[in-house]
C-alpha cells in the first residue's frame, strides 16, 4: 500500500467515525475518495496524461525571425519567418498569417526589439481590422528598446489573425536572431 493510499484510508476512516451524524453528505464524498483511489490504483500511482498535449483541437504556435526587418512599409504584414512550434499547422511562415481551424478563443502575443535610434510600431490585426498595438521606439535610449503585446480574442474558423506595421508610420529597424516572436494558441 502506497504512503497516498494510507493516508486516503486514514481520511477516510476519520470520516467515517467522526461522520456519523451526517453520513448522508459523506456518501458523495466517499464515492469520490474511492473513485480518486480507483483511479492512482489503475495507474501505478502515476497521472495518465497521455493525449491531453495533442488532439484535432489543440492549437499553439510560436514564431521568430530569422534576421533583422528593415524599412517596412505602412500596413505591410511583419512575417516572422522562422517556426519554433506549429501545432496544428496553422501559422503560414510565408505570409505571418494564422488562421485558426475552429471557433474559440485565442491568446496571442507579439514582442518587438526596435534598434537604437529607431522604431517599429506594429499591431495585432484581425481580418485586416486594427486590435491592438505596440509602441517600440527607441529614439532617446543608448541601445535596443524591446516591448510586448497581448491580445485575447474570440475568433471564427477561418479568420486571418497577423501583425502588420502601423500605419502611418514605417518599421525603420526591428531586430532578428530571435529577438522578435508571434505566438498564440487556443484557449
Amino acid at each position: 500500500m502506497s504512503l497516498f493510499q494510507v493516508i486516503l484510508l486514514t481520511c477516510v476512516m476519520t470520516l467515517m467515525v467522526t461522520g456519523h451524524k451526517s453520513c448522508s453528505r459523506n456518501a458523495g464524498l466517499m464515492k469520490s475518495i474511492q473513485y480518486q483511489l480507483n483511479l492512482v490504483e489503475d495507474n501505478n500511482g502515476k497521472c495518465d496524461c497521455k493525449g491531453r498535449d495533442s488532439g484535432p483541437d489543440k492549437i499553439a504556435f510560436m514564431a521568430k525571425n530569422s534576421a533583422a526587418l528593415t524599412n517596412i512599409p505602412a500596413k505591410y504584414t511583419v512575417v516572422y519567418n522562422t517556426v519554433v512550434t506549429n501545432v496544428g499547422n496553422r501559422y503560414d511562415k510565408s505570409t505571418g498569417i494564422f488562421t485558426p481551424p475552429s471557433d474559440g478563443v485565442y491568446i496571442f502575443s507579439w514582442t518587438v526589439l526596435a534598434h537604437n535610434g529607431k522604431h517599429f510600431l506594429t499591431c495585432l490585426s484581425l481580418n485586416g481590422k486594427q486590435i491592438a498595438k505596440n509602441y517600440t521606439g527607441a529614439h532617446t535610449v543608448g541601445n535596443h528598446i524591446s516591448s510586448s503585446q497581448n491580445a485575447v480574442l474570440e475568433i471564427e474558423k477561418d479568420d486571418k489573425v497577423f501583425v502588420k506595421v502601423l500605419e502611418g508610420y514605417t518599421g525603420q529597424y526591428m531586430l532578428g536572431d530571435s529577438w522578435s516572436t508571434f505566438s498564440g494558441y487556443k484557449l
